[in-house]
């Protein structure tokens, strides 16, 4: 069981821009997890609006990837750095990067874990269920992101909240997508359930958008939710979902099942009249790692 005790927070100051981030170590969400939490403010204030990130592969703080063979190369897409772009992206919004429990570290590569939200071997490949309590512990670690933005005094005017009237979108980055998809199984396990979770529900309804931007993992299924019980469930939610993809994830020979089941997922959510907008990002160029990454920046062209 983790030891939740929230450390003071910690600013960085970005040589390169000029905006804060805030690294919050342990933040505690619901009993025995917590999860590190990388914090950037809007730069169009006031706001009510959160956006909450959940990263791909390789993808950690500045500090751990710098020590790491492999994951220096792509410091540029570290978790601070990705607060600058996403604010960039979304300044009416407070970002709120959710680091992985568990990274599974070797040689050549790093592997966000997302243990916290849903179950996963050593590499972080998911075993989604009907609920692993993620939706719960997201809700918790909102509200605590919450008192800590008093706490650090990020503003001199101290901004209240009202939950009633705050919006929050979801946004997965390859590895990252797992999360989302065991969100979708958590909203049709509530539905179902013949004890009303008022708490939940109201959590549920200020889901405004979720954003699935070039999901993989690799395990053989999965990547995509295609279970039509889960989509129709999900769809009566009226949540707007975003699709960015690049050639790296849905043009893989070797893995032919990440178009396929990114396809049903699209499709079948626009035939139930999901809002839906999908987006494919370099198609005129090869596969690579670099543009798979730099989907981050390329999405600031459809955050109107």
């Amino acid at each position: 069981m983790q030891k939740c005790t929230f450390l003071t927070c910690k600013v960085i100051f970005s040589n390169v821009m000029s905006s804060k981030i805030w690294v919050w170590k342990k933040v505690p969400g619901i009993t025995g997890r917590c999860n590190d939490i990388i914090y950037s403010r809007p730069t169009l204030l006031p706001s009510q609006d959160i956006l909450v990130y959940f990263g791909g592969d390789v993808q950690d703080t500045q500090e751990n990837m710098e020590q790491h063979m492999d994951s220096k190369k792509y410091i540029e897409w570290s978790l601070q750095n990705t607060g600058h772009i996403l604010s960039t992206n979304f300044p009416k919004k407070h970002i709120l990067i959710i680091r992985p429990s568990r990274m599974y570290v070797t040689r050549n590569a790093m592997f966000s874990c997302f243990d916290n939200f849903v179950p996963a071997n050593e590499y972080g490949v998911p075993s989604f269920l009907p609920t692993h309590n993620a939706l719960k512990h997201l809700r918790e670690l909102i509200k605590s992101s919450l008192e800590h933005i008093k706490t650090c005094n990020v503003y001199e005017d101290h901004t209240h909240f009202n939950t009633e009237k705050t919006r929050l979108s979801f946004m997965g980055f390859s590895k990252g997508c797992v999360v989302l998809n065991q969100l979708l199984h958590e909203f049709h396990y509530y539905q179902n359930k013949p004890n009303i979770d008022v708490e939940i529900n109201n959590f549920i309804k200020l889901i405004e958008s979720m954003w699935w931007l070039d999901g993989g993992h690799a395990g053989p299924k999965d990547i995509w939710i295609t279970e039509k019980s889960i989509l129709e469930s999900f769809a009566k939610l009226r949540i707007n979902v975003h699709v960015h993809v690049t050639p790296y994830q849905i043009e893989d020979v070797s893995r032919p099942w990440i178009h396929e089941e990114e396809n049903e997922f699209c499709s079948t959510l626009r035939d139930m009249g999901v809002s839906i907008k999908r987006v494919l990002h370099f198609a005129d160029k090869p596969r690579s790692l670099k543009l798979h990454f730099n989907i981050l920046k390329a999405i600031g062209n459809y955050t109107q």
